[in-house]
Order: structure tokens, then C-alpha cells, then sequence
């Protein structure tokens, strides 16, 4: 590989490393010829009457490709016999004709290797090697090379150039972090200045915790390379941006301005398919990786010299300004809920999914009729993937994200608690634990039911049966170079086979708008929406979604007009004349009273719009928009019967102090006498209409009065 490094792989005046691992190995794999008395070599080797050959080549080369194989054997892939004994061929030759090639597989990189496999076919055979024999040769550079790179390397393990955690055990992952199989490639930031302080700087953050595997390699080293790419286009020496602290906020705001065409978020040479804005979430990511970058380099100015040598010199310029003027960039992006269905999976289109499931589990050589959402039934072949299959009904009936489906355990289903399972009254339910891998705070076991359990016991049924003789560490697993069981579903594959699935079936829901299944995170947005219309606490939902916060919980919730409508609908009431309480579509939007838990009163309801504010105190009995029905007939009664005791032992009280009754107009006991004729009016009124509701039956009635004569005098005249 390109711009591997090998500094660190042989201390002066030490053996080389490779000697060190080469005698670790066991003994049958240490011998010239490799193949026989390894335990095992059916299983191991991609051709079983095919052995190892490493006669004739130098030993330091022999001792890397016998750890080479051996490593591949133990990370669960076939040998690649074939492509090594090819490879032990070409160098043969090559020492036969004295054709130059490097001394050790480690300083000999694709490139080099690539070359030598062309010279051998061209001289030998008078041919160029055919694609799929330079795909083979490749996987041994692409894996295993890297493997024994990092395992000879003795100083940091950020100091190479390729980080991949399937080759490298040294680099730090979370206990919930999903397994690692894509690593990154450092030299694709060209400077080196630039390069070097990013392997220390994400390096020290991974060993400290601060960042995730996962966030470096899929989202910071992008974010920095992009900062790389900008540093090429727009300065003549890229070193000015580490210059004058005042030129740092002009120049990030440049960044911001070029971060914003999608052109540019694409890589040359790699052409995609580009939104039409970049969100400003994206834009701010690369300037706060910028700013930590350069926060992190300020403030280890004394020790950047010991660890980066000559290439820390560039960097004693920086200052705390610098990271302040990039971090300032950063554009606040207000929390605003959206209130639509835009993530919800309607009926329509769930019901579509379920129809066509089926096709992802069956195999190739048979097909299956189905109809698209126009209307057009066509028939189609099998797609012989019922992983796949298994894993987005999971998705669909947990609410759980895809890689926590993915990666769960293979024993992931336990006995419930015995409350949980007097509450279930005799449904087969278990407990579930998932792959929780995002929030280390958050739990990571919910209640499943009988359908949920069949599909993990199906699945597991099938794993066995796909691996006889393996204890395989998931649920969902790989099925090429995956022996040992200890390999996941590809992420990958998921979305790639989700993707085909969609295009084939053209899934729409009831607004005729495209479901794209590899949009995974649809259905947890619809499983969450529908729990909660259910009416399940906040606290509940917070705890099933496996959320740190009940505001994360709510950002879930799809607001769908339908649901509140028929919500809405559910509390219609009756006035005190018995006609319905009518209420047009903006009055409900003004109202919004499944939202206000304080217009539920314990003797009836609130019909204040929640915009407006009450300033009655406790005078509710007593007010027009007060509704009260036949349910609360106990409550009033007993409110009536306290406060007419409430009135007589205060009257006693007050006789008994003062040696005169208490005046009909003091204000307490006006008060009083309000609340009970209030109650009693409504008690009438509920006695006389049973089964309706009553608005406004407490308020006192104001007798009608007839015209006042007045007399008008006219001015200047005498009275």
C-alpha cells in the first residue's frame, strides 16, 4: 500500500520483529513447506491438495508469508494459499533472472507487487494477468500485509499510515462499539505537517475516550481531509494557515463558504450523486474537527516536538486564537421540532414492506409475483438473503436501530422477571438484549413478544445450521471468510440489499411518496410515534427507545393531523343544552389539549386556549369554559357536601369569637356561598340532561332586565 511507513519496525542493533512473531507461530506452520500437520488444513486453505511452497526465497520473506498465512487462518478467512504460492513463484523467478524487488514483503507495497505480478505474466506467458488473478494477490496486500506491518511495529500505533482494527488489535474500541472491519487511510492528507498532527491528535483522543472508533474513521479523518483538499486550492503556501491569529476568522469563514457547494464535498475522481444544499450539521463538523485540531496542537506545544520531530516546527505558531476564531464559525442551529410524518412509515406502505418480504429470504432460482404501488404485478427472482429479511421485520417490530439488530448477540433473548410476566396475563413474551452501541448510559434490554422471539429463534435455528461445529458470536453473521462465527452481517451488504429490494418492489405510502428501505431509521421513528399515541408514558418511552434524555424521545414523534383529529374526537363533550361541542380544525390547532396536561381538572376539563391565561384562581365551577359530564357527578356531590361543612364550622367558629354571625358579605364567605350554588347548579343541570355533558352550568344567571327610561336634556335649558 502507498505511503506505508516503517519507522519503528526494526530497532538499530536489534533482530528484526518479524523474527519475534515467526516464533510464536506453532511448529507446523514454521517449516518450508506448509501445509501437512497443520491441524485443521481442510478447514484452513482455499484448496485442500494445495500446499504452501517457500522454498528458494529469502528467509526474512519466508518467516513474513508463514505469518501471513497463519494470520489469515486465525482471523476466520481461508489461507490464500493460491495467492502466496503465486506470489513465492514470481519471486523465485525473479531471483533466477535477478530482476530487482524489495527485501521484505512489508517495504514491497501493491504497487510494487503489482508490478512484479506483470512482469512475470508478460515474460512467462507473453500476457497481461487477468483481473481475477490480480484480485487475488490483492486481498494479501489489502489484509494481511497490514496485519504484519502493525504487529513488527514497536513505537505508537497511530504512527502508521492505514488504521484498520481487524489488523491492528492496538487500536482502541469502545465495549460498545460495533466491531470494526473498514479502516482508514491516512496519506490521503497530503501535507505532511497536516498529516502527522492528525495521527497524534485523533491517536491520543481514541486511547483517552474522547472519540470513537467509529468517529474517527467515518467522520473526523473525512472532515480533515476536506480541510486538506481546501488548504491546496486556496493558498499558495498552506503553511499561512497556521500564521497571523487576526487572519484566522477570515479564514474560516472561507472554509465555511467553500464547505458549503456540494461539489466540494465529493472527492476528485469520485464522482457521486450531490445534494443541492450541504446541511449546515455538515458544515459545522468540519470546522469543529479544524478547531480541535488546532486547540489540541496549542495547547501540546512542548511535547510536539518530542513526538512529531521536525514536522511539529510548523505548528509553534498556533495559538488558542487560531482554535477561538475557528470554533466561533460554527453557526448555531436551532432545536426546532418538525412537526410532520415525514420519518413515519404509514400503514400503506408497511403493509406494501410486509407483502414483499418475503422475495429478500427466497432463493435464486425461484421467483415470486408481486405488485408495485402503481398497480403493476410483475414477477420476480428470489434475492437469497433471509438474513436480511430477519433483520428489517426486527427493525419494524423492535424500533431498534440497524446495527443494534445487526450486531446483537447470538444469544440475545433471556427469561423475563416474574412480574414481567404476571403483567404480560399469560402472553409469551422475553427479554431482548440489543446491541446498544451509541449511548453508554442507556439501557440495553426491552420486553419482546411471542412474534419477535419466533424470528430470533428462527434465525438462530438457521446460523446452526449454516455453521455446524461453530459458537458464533452473532445473532446475523458473515458468510464468506467468516469460520470461526465471529464476523457480523455486513453493514454494507444491509444497505446495498435493502436498496435493490426497494428499487424492485417501488414501495410508496399513502402521500405517494418513494419508502426507501435502506432509510432504516424510518422505523424507529414509526414504532416510537405509535407507542406513544398508544398513550405510553414520556418516561416509559424514553426507557424502550434506550434514550439518555425524554426530549431525544420526543424529536422521535411523528405529529400526524389524522391521529390528533381522532384523539380530539375522542373527548367530544356536550354543551348544557345538549347540542355537541363543535370544534373546527383551527380551533383544535388553537387548543392543542392533549399537549396541556393542566387542562384536566379533577371535577371536568379546561376549554381556555392554551395560549391564554387563566386569572380566576380556583374559580373553575364558576366559569363558562368549564365542561363537566356525569363521571364527576360523585366528585361535585362530595366537593358540595365539604363545602356546605366548611361553611357551617366556620360561621360556629366565627360566632363563637366574635359573639355575632358572620355578614353574608364577607368576602370569604361570599366566595363560599358561590362555590356551593355553583356545584348545586351544576348538579341540576347534570340531573336533569344524564349522559351529557354540561358547559358553563355553574356560572350565576343574570335575570333579563327590560329598557331604563332615561331623560335627555337639552343644553340650555333650565331643569
Amino acid at each position: 500500500m502507498a505511503g506505508d511507513r516503517t519507522r519503528g519496525l526494526r530497532p538499530a542493533g536489534d533482530e528484526d520483529p518479524v523474527w519475534r512473531l515467526w516464533r510464536a507461530l506453532p511448529e507446523p506452520w514454521r517449516g518450508a513447506v506448509i501445509g501437512p500437520g497443520v491441524e485443521g488444513w481442510e478447514n484452513i486453505t482455499e484448496n485442500i491438495d494445495y500446499k504452501l511452497n517457500l522454498t528458494g526465497l529469502p528467509e526474512l520473506i519466508q518467516a513474513e508469508m508463514a505469518w501471513m498465512a497463519h494470520w489469515q487462518a486465525t482471523d476466520g478467512t481461508r489461507a490464500s494459499v493460491l495467492a502466496l504460492s503465486q506470489l513465492a513463484n514470481i519471486l523465485r523467478r525473479a531471483i533466477r533472472d535477478h530482476h530487482p524487488f524489495p527485501p521484505s514483503l512489508r517495504q514491497m507495497d501493491w504497487e510494487a507487487a503489482s508490478a512484479l505480478q506483470t512482469w512475470f505474466y508478460t515474460t512467462r506467458w507473453g500476457r497481461f494477468p487477468s483481473a481475477g488473478v490480480r484480485a487475488r494477490l490483492r486481498v494479501v496486500f489489502r489484509f494481511a500485509r497490514t496485519a504484519l506491518i502493525a504487529a513488527c511495529h514497536e513505537g505508537p500505533w497511530w504512527e502508521l499510515d492505514y488504521w484498520h482494527p481487524r489488523c491492528d488489535p492496538r487500536i482502541p474500541l469502545s465495549s460498545r462499539e460495533p466491531m470494526a472491519h473498514y479502516g482508514c487511510t491516512l496519506t490521503l492528507i497530503t501535507h505532511p505537517w497536516l498529516r502527522e498532527a492528525v495521527k497524534w491528535c485523533l491517536g491520543t483522543l481514541l486511547e483517552a475516550g474522547t472519540l470513537r472508533w467509529t468517529t474517527v474513521s467515518q467522520e473526523r479523518l473525512r472532515c480533515l481531509h476536506r480541510f486538506d483538499r481546501w488548504l491546496q486550492i486556496a493558498f499558495d503556501n498552506p503553511l499561512d494557515v497556521l500564521g497571523d491569529p487576526t487572519s484566522a476568522a477570515g479564514q474560516a469563514a472561507a472554509f465555511r463558504r467553500w464547505l458549503a457547494d456540494p461539489a466540494n464535498r465529493c472527492d476528485p475522481g469520485k464522482p457521486r450523486r450531490m445534494a443541492t444544499k450541504v446541511a449546515p450539521r455538515l458544515i459545522n463538523d468540519d470546522l469543529r474537527a479544524v478547531g480541535e485540531l488546532f486547540e489540541f496542537m496549542a495547547a501540546n506545544h512542548d511535547e510536539a516536538g518530542r513526538v512529531l520531530g521536525p514536522l511539529a516546527a510548523p505548528w509553534a505558531r498556533v495559538t488558542a486564537a487560531h482554535a477561538a476564531s475557528w470554533f466561533r464559525q460554527v453557526s448555531r442551529i436551532p432545536h426546532e421540532r418538525l412537526l410532520n410524518d415525514e420519518h413515519y412509515v404509514d400503514d400503506r406502505a408497511l403493509g406494501q414492506i410486509t407483502a414483499a418480504l418475503p422475495l429478500l429470504g427466497l432463493p435464486k432460482d425461484q421467483q415470486m409475483p408481486i405488485t408495485r404501488s402503481d398497480g403493476q404485478a410483475v414477477t420476480a427472482d428470489g434475492m437469497d438473503d433471509p438474513q436480511a429479511m430477519r433483520m428489517i421485520l426486527l427493525q419494524i417490530l423492535t424500533g431498534r436501530r440497524s446495527s443494534e439488530i445487526r450486531l446483537c448477540d447470538f444469544d440475545c433473548l433471556s427469561a423475563p422477571t416474574d412480574r414481567a410476566v404476571e403483567a404480560a396475563e399469560g402472553e409469551d413474551i422475553a427479554r431482548f438484549r440489543y446491541a446498544q452501541s451509541k449511548i453508554d448510559i442507556a439501557p440495553d434490554t426491552i420486553l419482546v413478544d411471542s412474534e419477535v422471539v419466533a424470528i430470533i429463534e428462527e434465525q438462530q435455528r438457521w446460523v446452526r445450521a449454516r455453521l455446524p461445529g461453530v459458537a458464533p458470536k452473532h445473532l446475523f453473521v458473515q458468510l464468506l471468510g467468516n469460520r470461526s462465527g465471529v464476523k457480523p452481517y455486513p453493514s454494507g451488504t444491509y444497505n446495498w440489499r435493502l436498496r435493490e429490494f426497494s428499487s424492485l418492489v417501488r414501495i410508496t405510502d399513502g402521500k405517494e411518496r418513494p419508502v426507501q428501505l435502506s432509510h432504516t431509521h424510518r422505523f424507529r421513528h414509526t414504532k416510537l410515534t405509535r407507542l406513544a399515541e398508544l398513550g405510553l408514558p414520556i418516561h416509559v418511552l424514553q426507557r424502550y427507545a434506550g434514550h439518555a434524555t425524554p426530549s431525544m424521545s420526543m424529536h422521535y414523534i411523528a405529529h400526524r393531523e389524522e391521529h390528533a383529529e381522532q384523539a380530539f374526537l375522542a373527548t367530544r363533550k356536550l354543551k348544557a343544552d345538549g347540542t355537541t361541542i363543535v370544534f373546527s380544525r383551527d380551533d383544535h390547532d388553537r387548543l392543542h389539549l392533549f399537549d396541556r396536561a393542566d387542562r384536566f381538572l379533577p371535577h371536568g376539563w379546561c376549554l381556555l386556549p392554551p395560549l391564554q391565561t387563566c386569572d380566576k384562581g380556583n374559580s373553575c365551577l364558576t366559569c363558562s369554559v368549564f365542561v363537566t359530564d356525569d363521571t364527576h357527578t360523585q366528585t361535585l356531590a362530595r366537593q358540595l357536601e365539604e363545602t356546605e361543612a366548611l361553611i357551617h364550622r366556620t360561621a360556629t367558629a366565627f360566632l363563637q369569637r366574635h359573639g355575632r354571625p358572620m355578614p353574608d358579605d364577607n368576602v370569604w364567605l361570599a366566595q363560599r356561598h358561590a362555590e356551593r350554588a355553583a356545584l348545586q347548579r351544576l348538579l341540576t343541570a347534570l340531573e336533569a340532561k344524564p349522559g351529557r355533558a354540561c358547559q358553563g352550568a355553574g356560572c350565576p344567571t343574570t335575570p333579563a332586565t327590560g329598557p331604563v327610561p332615561i331623560t335627555l336634556q337639552r343644553p340650555g335649558t333650565p331643569q
